[in-house]
């Protein structure tokens, strides 16, 4: 395993300066959790608001790979940059578009590839800035900044909307990012490997099943994200924002102590319960019939995923050779997309013809399925991580 700088403190001056450029970045990005009530505004089924939804992904994931390629190569700063800047444009946007025509379409797919290049940017360099032995520790960090925004972000977008209207809530998302770009314009970039960048990408056995892993979350996970804003609507469960903050909550909660004890007890023993959390939490979400057990949901939910999505980052970034760390951080992150992505196209036509509960019991079996992938392809290291 590589690492890209000497041995520090885990919440370094740098690190925390790219921490909070990047809650930037995600209260833009989140402020978007809303765009499904305004595509249902303008007109749009639940069909259209999966495909609204999912063309973000899929552009993302035209441009991930080769953006964790080129950061390889040229560094991050200038992709961190550009995404900030994209972020904000795009998002501005978006409030001079009044009906379900193709500039919907196309706004959507510059996001996504905004989205590529900053948030991979900016996950690269919180794995190159974090110490080796407490990368887990550091990513669960790291994660902080953008689970809070999954709650402020919604929360504050609601009462934005309720009192002016989505313009301007495109407006404040845009500023946002502006504020991103400012704290992140003088960040470092990382010493390159010693090494030339190999051209040959060889993937471990363990990594392929790993993101493979990761991208039947990306299913479970894009689910959630994208479907209960219209099922907090339709099943009369009280304002989105309930699900939002008690997720986010108790997410963050979790990577504050569950990134040290997969550091200390091994990072594959923290991924399989919390994956098996996963399936569970958002099958008891399609049994939801009250504010109260929308709460539980959301709290159950957040567990999992502060379990699981730092853990198995920290366990697919230990795989990366060296000089390969930004296509290792790009690969997982696009295969989470790919899933999210997945998810918005195949289960919108499951919720318009069965409803949502059918769909998130569909989404709870994807989230089996990455356990069980999981358990049986992947085994502990059986050495430390080297530094």
């Amino acid at each position: 395993m590589s690492t890209a700088i000497s041995p520090e403190p885990v919440l370094s001056g740098r690190f925390l300066r790219l921490t909070a450029a990047n809650f930037c970045f995600f209260m833009t990005f989140a402020s978007f959790f809303l765009l499904p009530l305004h595509v249902r505004a303008l007109g749009g089924s639940d069909r259209e608001v999966g495909f609204v939804m999912g063309t973000s992904g899929i552009s993302g994931l035209l441009g991930v790979f080769l953006v964790g390629s080129l950061i390889d190569r040229a560094g991050c700063r200038v992709f961190l940059r550009s995404g900030l800047v994209g972020m904000a444009a795009v998002s501005l946007a978006f409030a001079f578009v009044h009906d379900l025509g193709p500039w919907l379409f196309v706004l959507r797919a510059l996001q996504g590839l905004a989205f590529a290049a900053g948030f991979n940017a900016a996950s690269t360099l919180a794995a190159a800035f974090a110490p080796p032995e407490r990368r887990a520790t550091a990513l669960g960090l790291f994660g902080v900044s953008t689970l809070t925004t999954h709650a402020l972000a919604p929360t504050l977008g609601e009462q934005v909307v309720q009192l002016a209207g989505f313009h301007v809530l495109f407006a404040v998302a845009a500023t946002f990012s502006v504020v991103g770009l400012a704290l992140a314009w003088t960040l470092p970039e990382p010493p390159r490997a010693t090494s030339e960048v190999d051209e040959r990408f060889s993937m471990p056995r363990d990594l392929v099943v790993s993101l493979a892993a990761t991208g039947f979350c990306g299913v479970a996970f894009g689910a959630v994200m994208t479907f209960v804003p219209t099922f907090a609507v339709d099943a009369r469960l009280g304002p989105v924002s309930v699900f939002f903050l008690s997720y986010t909550s108790m997410a963050i909660l979790t990577r504050l102590w569950a990134g040290r004890l997969a550091d200390d007890i091994g990072l594959r023993r923290m991924i399989l319960p919390g994956m098996a959390w996963l399936s569970v939490s958002i099958f008891a979400l399609s049994r939801v019939d009250s504010m109260l057990a929308f709460l539980a949901a959301g709290l159950s939910f957040g567990l999992a995923q502060g379990v699981v999505y730092p853990t198995l980052n920290a366990f697919s970034v230990d795989l990366a050779d060296d000089g390969q760390l930004g296509r290792v951080q790009a690969f997982y992150n696009g295969t989470f997309n790919l899933g999210i992505t997945s998810g918005a196209f195949v289960l919108g036509p499951v919720v318009n013809a069965f409803g949502h509960r059918v769909m998130f019991v569909c989404a709870a079996a994807a989230a089996l399925c990455a356990f069980l992938l999981f358990l049986a392809g992947t085994r502990a290291p059986a050495v430390a991580r080297s530094t």
